[in-house]
């Protein structure tokens, strides 16, 4: 109901001149809206309409009460919230400041309006943080889409480290009040708990030891309790819930596109998350501003996803084997065409393994003797072979298995280096996500 009909009395107390902006015949009895109001005798003070009709105590039974008329006890900043002092020699004050939420939610809303001069000093910050050149090499050898999904990592590190910026400008007149290892910290934990599952033991060794944490209301302790609540009253959300679902989704769709060629990478939609406006392409930072030109393009290692498969030596197979072979296991006189139809199948493999997987590597007496790509599987009674065809010449054929587990069969990620003699050879530090135990059909079959 429009306070005009329902509350024609105190329609006329809404001040004449000071509500500028607002339609008067539009207000409401429940606004929530602060306005200017004028008693009878002359007094100005601001109040909602809701506040203005309620029967609050210090009324005295009289809703058209003026403040300034019956509660001398009262105490009202320019914002228009008021605070209640008991006794007969409390005396009406009117301040012409904000209350103290009032304020902190206007430094709030200062702290989170983004600035060009921020953006350039949090991306100079990461370039030569030791830490986070770290994190992020670590990154590319663990996370196998990494390179793709590293845009929305930088935008958080920027994200956070922006805001931290502009609370030491406005709260703390330039003064930081935080540390390297604290803010970073921090941000890493939050990366991870977006990232598989499969990733974070090695991806935790990257993290210092006295980092920060973000919580639902909680930053790091280098503020005052009010600058938190403040933000999040202003819509700050300080830790970026949406960020899982992201990384999820491009994760899901690159996934997808070891199988499907056609597709669109799902958009990320940042409105009103605070992100900061800057371009992670490293081309049009070094376009928009001589102070960046000094930045590396981060580089990337190269990773590999794979299966790998143990053959024993060379033995006959089961008179109703599933791929209809005569032998299976190794035997060095096989030309590749033929090791591969032995070594192909039957496993007691997960299939979703298998597809994220680009090559399967074929191992005996613990060295590589095949490499071949997977372009499918094949299912057989509750095992399955893998589709694909051997890759002629590659250079991990004759290395150590780099997929290195006492089990036959094994799933994970390693990471290839290049040496002086143009061969790849493998790294040892990478993670290996083991596969249960084959059956006995399995080691039967395949040795």
């Amino acid at each position: 109901m429009r306070l005009e009909d329902g509350h024609p009395t105190l329609f006329r107390q809404l001040h004449p001149t000071r509500n500028v902006g607002i339609d008067p015949g539009s207000v409401t009895n429940s606004s929530d809206d602060m306005m200017w109001w004028l008693c009878p005798e002359g007094h100005e003070w601001k109040e909602t309409p809701r506040q203005r009709r309620s029967d609050m105590m210090w009324k005295q039974g009289d809703i058209y009460a003026c403040l300034h008329c019956i509660a001398p006890g009262c105490t009202v900043n320019s914002c228009g919230h008021r605070r209640f002092q008991s006794g007969k020699d409390s005396l009406f004050r009117v301040l012409a400041n904000p209350c103290d939420k009032c304020e902190i939610t206007e430094r709030a809303r200062r702290i989170l309006d983004p600035q060009a001069g921020d953006v350039l000093a949090a991306l100079e910050f990461l370039e030569v943080s030791a830490l986070y050149a770290l994190f992020c090499s670590r990154g590319s050898e663990v996370v196998e889409w990494w390179q793709q999904i590293f845009p929305l990592v930088e935008a958080y590190f920027v994200r956070m480290l922006c805001l931290y910026i502009v609370i030491d400008r406005v709260q703390f007149h330039g003064q930081r009040k935080w540390t390297e290892a604290q803010i970073l910290g921090a941000c890493m934990l939050r990366i991870l708990t977006a990232l598989p599952h499969s990733c974070h033991p090695q991806m935790y060794s990257a993290i210092p030891a006295d980092a920060g944490n973000f919580r639902q209301d909680y930053m790091p302790d280098v503020h005052p309790h009010e600058i938190k609540w403040a933000l999040k009253k202003a819509g700050f959300d300080i830790l970026d819930a949406p960020l899982d679902g992201d990384v999820g989704k491009r994760m899901q769709f690159l996934e997808r596109q070891r199988v499907s060629t056609h597709s669109d990478m799902p958009p990320v939609d940042l409105t009103g998350r605070h992100y900061p406006a800057f371009d992670h392409d490293f081309v049009d930072r070094q376009k928009d501003t001589s102070t960046l030109q000094q930045l590396r393009q981060m580089k990337f290692g190269k990773v590999t996803k794979a299966v790998r498969l143990t053959l024993g030596s060379s033995a006959p197979a089961d008179a109703d084997d599933p791929l209809g072979r005569d032998y299976v296991g190794y035997s060095q006189e096989l030309a590749p065409e033929e090791l591969w139809e032995r070594a192909r199948g039957v496993w007691k493999l997960r299939a979703d393994h298998v597809a994220a997987s680009s090559i399967a590597l074929v191992v005996f007496d613990r060295r590589v003797v095949l490499v071949a790509s997977i372009s499918g599987i094949a299912f057989h009674r509750g095992a399955l072979s893998i589709v694909g065809a051997p890759i002629s010449g590659h250079a991990l054929i004759g290395h150590p298995d780099p997929l290195h587990t006492a089990d036959p069969l094994a799933h994970g990620v390693f990471g290839l280096g290049q040496v002086g003699n143009g061969i790849d050879v493998i790294s040892s530090r990478w993670v290996v996500e083991r596969e249960p135990p084959t059956t006995a059909y399995s080691l039967r079959h395949e040795g």
